[in-house]
């Protein structure tokens, strides 16, 4: 199959008789369609076909077969394509079909997007949340203004912009403050606009429904920003932000702060520089084919000396951060509870521990899970008390399995703690005890930093017709200044984190000072928004660092009705939700369930795989950034003074005037796309009234096939 081999994933679902000889004859057909188009057609009438089969109750028979095609329909829908022999194959497209093309490739990728955010625009809730916030309801007695009056139109802002053009820059910059006043608004529901009298997370929820990615609210912390204009009457909006709780694992991230083994490992290196480049080969050793050999030269970038002091200074900072991060980890873990369960478990067992206790805590492990397999377990969640909370099946599970982890890797460090700083180290990197050890202690500090010191920036970019003076790039900016340090400091400083609470037994507040904030690219090829951010301050320069990329792996190839199909496989197959999206169950929740969705439909879970990367940023807030999240600071220095957050704020809007938009103003090609934008058109309620018209001819197109 040559390179096809590599992208093909066995597709043969676990089906009835009856229904795997449907699924023959339709794939045979599949085979001889050409066309993706025709072959949605052919999956979507067999899907509707069944669904009208259906009487009084669903069989098993049939779930599992409208799962399997709800499966097949999305990976055709984002060109996968097909190969069948003896047995159905389905093929990833090729990752470099467009290496040569990068517009093409972002149509695809757009597409791919799309199919799930026009998904939430059929829900009838979401069309009346659209038409409420576009009317404009001032006759009523409490009536409000329509959000439509916070766009700001394309020919409003072309007039005020095109008498500037002919100014040198620095004269655009300085006028452009008359244009364009910008400052960040914190989102809350409940709290109204001063302009419009519109709920603030309405008017939010309303531009983020007009974002290319799906609108779906995430557990965790979460704060959401509107980015507006004072300059103009009712101050419009010019762009939307959130920042929400990070992923817990981001491998590229996590090497980046020093997470990882890996990264422990790379710090001992001497640092260096390798070039590599052509020299000519000697004349005798010339051939036709061959007058150039690569040459390789290490540039160090440090002496030797300065290499020894530097690991020395690491080691020492890193050991006493390791051990602290086990000490502290056990100390909130509740385990009063277990040591008056058992006689032979004392406060010494966990200070001083031997296999008996080990032992002990593993049976309280799978006692806990077999009370969770019965279905005996409590819900958590309903429960106020966080000590009754910690005694739950689900919370005895987690303190004991990860209380034998820091057992044993406590007495690790206790075995060692003669050896000096740098032996310690090397040494424990170097056999499979230590580095478990040292693995450990590692995930309990990004455990205990990750969700305090850092969010995700989830959302971020401009509004029409800003994006067209690179507002996305403000956005962006805005989202490093100290208000919105202050902003976060003030809604989290005190919160109590329900997952270490629940461990503990009683009230946990974490220290919650953000430092770091990441984020991805919409595709694996550069981002006009993130890339070259660079924004000034007193203390140096906060900069979007590209530090890697994604792995392609989620599940954002699978849309709303293949989740449910797949759900209610598992259901049947397992007698009960295995996955509930229970806080405290563990993390991404939809990828666990579709995990095992797949598995219990028979199919392969590589199909996860989606190979669209994303380019990773991350952006330090603080000069030591990595050393606080790593535990070997325990104070951040940050960029800002914060001397006077409102000024230094107003910096960030400054600088991108000067750097960014009086830049594009003196482009006559912007400035006549900022005159086209027509915020009639942009309406929402366009769109979904189009994905109506289009839904009503797929099914008249279906019918009649």
């Amino acid at each position: 199959m040559g390179a096809n081999s590599e992208r093909e994933v066995d597709f043969s679902p676990n089906l009835s008789d009856q229904y795997q000889r449907r699924f023959e004859a339709l794939t045979d057909e599949l085979v001889e369609f050409q066309k993706d188009l025709d072959r949605e057609v052919a999956i979507k009438d067999e899907i509707r076909y069944i669904e009208n089969e259906i009487e009084d109750e669903i069989t098993e028979g049939q779930i599992r077969y409208l799962a399997a095609l709800e499966v097949l329909l999305d990976l055709i829908e984002i060109n996968y394509d097909i190969r069948k022999n003896s047995e159905l194959h389905v093929v990833r497209p090729d990752p470099d079909r467009y290496k040569d093309d990068p517009e093409e490739f972002k149509k695809q990728e757009r597409a791919i997007l799309q199919k799930e955010r026009r998904a939430q625009f059929r829900e009838e809730s979401v069309r009346e949340f659209v038409r409420k916030m576009e009317r404009d309801t001032r006759r009523n007695t409490n009536g409000g203004r329509s959000v439509l009056e916070l766009i700001t139109d394309g020919e409003e802002l072309y007039q005020d912009l095109t008498p500037l053009r002919s100014q040198n820059q620095e004269e655009i910059a300085e006028d452009l403050e008359d244009v364009v006043q910008p400052y960040i608004q914190k989102v809350e529901k409940g709290e109204k606009c001063d302009h419009t009298e519109l709920d603030l997370m309405d008017i939010w929820r309303y531009f983020r429904y007009t974002w290319l990615t799906p609108y779906n609210t995430v557990p965790g912390r979460n704060i959401n920003f509107l980015i507006r204009n004072a300059a103009k009457p009712k101050d419009p909006v010019m762009g939307i932000a959130t920042l929400a709780s990070p992923m817990m694992n981001l491998s590229v991230r996590d090497n980046y702060i020093g997470w990882t083994i890996d990264a422990v490992e790379n710090k001992l290196q001497r640092k260096k520089r390798v070039h590599e480049y052509e020299e000519q080969l000697p004349e005798e050793k010339r051939t036709p084919d061959k007058k150039t050999r690569t040459v390789t030269n290490t540039e160090w970038l440090e002496s030797e000396e300065e290499h020894e002091e530097r690991v020395s200074e690491f080691c020492s900072d890193i050991r006493e951060a390791l051990e602290d991060s086990i000490r502290d980890a056990i100390s909130n873990i509740r385990y009063d509870d277990f040591a008056g369960e058992h006689p032979e478990l004392s406060e010494e067992s966990f200070v001083n521990p031997d296999e008996r206790v080990i032992e002990i805590l593993e049976e309280i492990e799978e006692e806990a899970e077999q009370t969770i397999e019965n279905g005996e377990d409590e819900n958590p969640e309903k429960m106020e008390s966080w000590e009754k909370r910690s005694e739950t099946a689900l919370f005895r599970k987690k303190r004991a399995r990860a209380l034998q982890k820091l057992l044993r890797d406590r007495k690790y460090f206790q075995e060692h703690s003669d050896e000096d700083d740098v032996k310690f180290i090397r040494t424990g990197l170097n056999n499979d005890s230590g580095r478990r050890a040292i693995k450990t202690a590692l995930k309990e500090i990004k455990k205990e930093r990750v969700g305090a010191g850092m969010m995700n920036i989830m959302v971020c970019g401009a509004i029409p017709p800003y994006n067209r003076i690179l507002g996305g790039k403000l956005v962006a900016m805005a989202l490093t200044g100290p208000k919105v340090i202050d902003m976060y400091q003030d809604k989290y400083g005190d919160y109590q984190s329900e997952i270490a609470s629940s461990m503990k037994g009683e009230p946990v507040s974490k220290r919650n000072e953000l430092v770091f904030l990441d984020t991805t690219g919409l595709f694996e090829i550069g981002s006009a928004q993130y890339d070259r951010i660079r924004v000034p301050t007193d203390n140096g320069q906060i900069e979007y660092d590209q530090i890697g990329y994604t792995e392609g792996y989620g599940s954002i190839q699978f849309g709303p009705e293949t989740r449910k199909r797949i759900s209610q496989v598992t259901q049947l197959e397992e007698g009960r939700k295995v996955v509930r999206g229970r806080f405290g169950e563990g993390v991404s929740p939809r990828i666990r369930k579709i995990r095992r969705g797949l598995k219990n439909c028979g199919l392969e879970t590589d199909l996860l795989k989606h190979e669209s990367r994303r380019i990773v940023y991350g952006i330090d807030l603080a000069e030591n950034s990595q050393d606080y999240l790593l535990g070997i600071d325990d104070n951040p220095e940050y960029y800002w003074k914060f001397d006077d957050p409102q000024k230094e704020q107003e910096s960030i809007y400054q600088y991108w005037i000067d750097r960014w938009a009086s830049m594009r103003v003196q482009k006559q090609d912007i400035l006549d796309n900022i005159r086209e934008f027509d915020k009639q058109e942009f309406k929402l309620s366009n769109e979904i009234d189009f994905d109506k018209r289009q839904a009503s001819l797929s099914e008249f197109i279906i019918s009649n096939s």
